[in-house]
């Protein structure tokens, strides 16, 4: 992984609010997908999928990228407001809890 991707990683996750990386056959990121949309927050979530990316060696170096940056190797995995925020596990979580609406007022998704 070249400096290149750890910073085209770092721009990604300052520029959008909400991010989250994914790849677009993963049950786990589809998962997720289904609670963006149940809550009306699929437009707020800007969402890379490395599998459809048309260079592979690029998607896989970008994806070692937020992989470093999270300290996790997992899609998808969520950052919110320039900072890891967490994987489809803690959304699971937190609507096991109830607690799921509460965390994306919180966040700035619904209000």
């Amino acid at each position: 992984m070249t400096q290149d991707f750890l910073e085209i990683a770092r721009n990604l996750i300052k520029t959008h609010e909400y991010l989250m990386i994914s790849k677009s056959w993963c049950p786990d990121c589809h998962y997720a997908y289904k609670v963006w949309e149940q809550n009306g927050v699929r437009s707020k979530i800007h969402i890379i999928e490395f599998d459809k990316m048309p260079d592979q060696s690029e998607a896989k170096a970008l994806e070692d990228a937020f992989v470093t940056l999270a300290g996790i190797k997992w899609v998808p995995t969520l950052f919110f407001h320039g900072s890891f925020f967490g994987t489809e596990k803690d959304l699971k979580n937190w609507e096991a809890q109830g607690k799921l609406k509460e965390i994306f007022r919180k966040e700035g998704l619904i209000e």
